[in-house]
């Protein structure tokens, strides 16, 4: 009973996987024509909004919010509002290609699982990428938060969920999200875990 309800177990896995697989790849055709509306989309200057200091805009992708000051130099709102849109689109381009990388890792992980081969020789490695994945999402995620502040200087007043470095080269680093940079890192050691569970396998089906 405990075999047949774990066969059911990873097979629901599967399929909600391979669910998602589906659901990514309808993304990507989303994508493609969001970005093709946004290479289109071209601001005037000419009666444009100059006045909007107090004014602020957000996003839900990446828990992003600004509020901004009128532009010393000329740069209308609907210039801002274009770059702003801009910057959470490649915000949501790199979400998007981790999650994918991530998932189609975790695919083969429950492929092999399937066939009851849980220490599979490619499972550490798959597993060891999952690390990796995520250790540079982590690090272009943080480094991508920096890109409003350079391309719209003196705009943004205040913002919950960008960098600087205003507050000095610590206070810029240390805004790194540092839950799933750790989790990078357990997910590594667990690689090692499997890569030694797997040599283990090895000198015991040997020595049989």
């Amino acid at each position: 009973m405990k075999k047949i309800g774990k066969k059911i177990i990873i097979k629901g896995l599967k399929y909600t996987i391979d669910l998602i697989l589906v659901l990514l790849f309808i993304g990507i055709i989303v994508g493609v024509f969001t970005a093709i509306d946004l290479i289109k989309e071209n601001p005037q200057s000419a009666n444009g909004t100059y006045l909007f200091n107090g004014a602020t805009m957000s996003s839900s992708v990446n828990n992003v919010m600004i509020s901004l000051q009128n532009s010393k130099s000329g740069m209308s709102l609907e210039s801002v509002q274009h770059k702003f849109h801009m910057f959470i689109f490649v915000c949501g381009v790199i979400n998007y290609i981790a999650f994918l990388l991530v998932t189609l890792q975790l695919r083969q992980i429950f492929n092999s699982f399937s066939r009851e081969d849980y220490f599979f020789p490619s499972n550490s490695i798959r597993i060891r990428n999952i690390a990796i994945v995520i250790f540079i999402w982590v690090i272009a995620d943080h480094i991508t938060r920096f890109i409003p502040g350079i391309t719209m200087p003196y705009i943004i007043s205040s913002s919950i969920g960008l960098n600087s470095f205003h507050d000095g080269i610590i206070g810029g680093v240390l805004g790194i999200n540092l839950k799933m940079l750790i989790v990078s890192f357990i997910i590594y050691a667990l690689s090692i875990v499997f890569s030694y569970g797997n040599t283990l396998k090895e000198e015991t089906s040997l020595t049989i």
